[in-house]
């Protein structure tokens, strides 16, 4: 099952169109996935986008796809010298700000197609595939050895968004000598958002009861900014809003909003009824002014 299929699934469940996820899971993934309903994909950019996975690493086999489920391309012994302190030892080198050469097979656009549709389809070859993939700037927060039983190895990955599992577990094989590719993975959080917040999927698709949607004001995680009747009008037409704030606001809500220099700082707008408006970036000015553009509307001025 895809990302899509997922969308797709929860689209006839809802009888809703507009669905969009945070973040794509391969195929041979279980796990998180954040979905946004209705106007709330359009506050998916807004989320937190590190995630966290638990992932299970084959050592001694690589594939085309750099998991289990690829073509075999080379089986090779472990080395007699391969031991879990080795392996913490090269364990070292993903943490931190790394360079990362994504899989082949992947979900990298290319001329309007994913990357694994063509190389599944065959239309190109994997010399040409080569070519468009390029190596990216990732983070990795936290990688944890957690269980060692060799030929397997689990590990704990807290990393940044566009981050390949798939890429460490060949990366590290290559470090080990001997090969490596991912046999299980499960993504088991999503920015603010860990898996057992979740609903199981086949048992969302069966149930008949309204489904328990998460308020936008307790988990989009942004700072808040009430705004007047006036303000808020202003705000819903699209104009940017010049705000006053108290020595209390001023330094408890805005304080990591933004600089003079900044203005890529974001904060959920509400109206007095405490209802959602929609994001503005916010710009800091003087010590107790600071302005709201809005980024994102969601309700008109009518």
């Amino acid at each position: 099952m895809t990302s899509h299929d997922v969308v797709a699934k929860a689209r006839r469940r809802l009888g809703v169109k507009q669905i969009g996820h945070a973040g794509t899971l391969d195929p041979m993934a279980t796990g998180v996935m954040v979905l946004a309903i209705g106007k709330a994909t359009r506050l998916l950019r807004f989320l937190r986008d590190d995630k966290t996975y638990e992932a299970k690493i084959l050592l001694g086999r690589s594939t085309d796809t750099d998991d289990i489920e690829g073509a075999l391309l080379e089986e090779a012994p472990l080395p007699d010298n391969l031991s879990r302190e080795r392996v913490e030892e090269q364990l070292d080198a993903f943490r931190g700000k790394i360079e990362q050469l994504p899989p082949l097979y992947s979900a990298i656009h290319v001329n309007g197609e994913r990357l694994y549709d063509l190389a599944r389809t065959g239309k190109i070859s994997p010399d040409e595939l080569s070519q468009y993939v390029k190596k990216r700037s990732v983070e990795i927060f936290e990688l944890k050895l957690v269980n060692w039983e060799p030929p397997y190895l689990d590990v704990m990955v807290h990393c940044s968004a566009g981050t390949y599992i798939r890429s460490i577990a060949r990366d590290l094989g290559q470090a080990l000598g001997c090969g490596a590719c991912l046999a299980a993975l499960v993504r088991t959080g999503s920015g603010e958002f860990p898996i057992d917040a979740c609903l199981e999927l086949e048992s969302f698709i069966k149930s008949k009861e309204p489904p328990p949607l998460l308020d936008v004001k307790e988990h989009l995680g942004l700072p808040r900014i009430v705004l007047e009747e006036e303000a808020s009008l202003r705000f819903r037409r699209g104009q940017k809003v010049e705000l006053q704030v108290g020595p209390e606001l001023a330094t408890s809500e805005t304080e990591n909003l933004a600089t003079p220099q900044d203005t890529a700082n974001f904060a959920l707008i509400l109206d007095a009824n405490q209802e959602p408006l929609g994001v503005a970036a916010i710009e800091k000015a003087l010590a107790e002014t600071i302005f709201i553009k809005p980024e994102v509307v969601l309700v008109g001025q009518h």
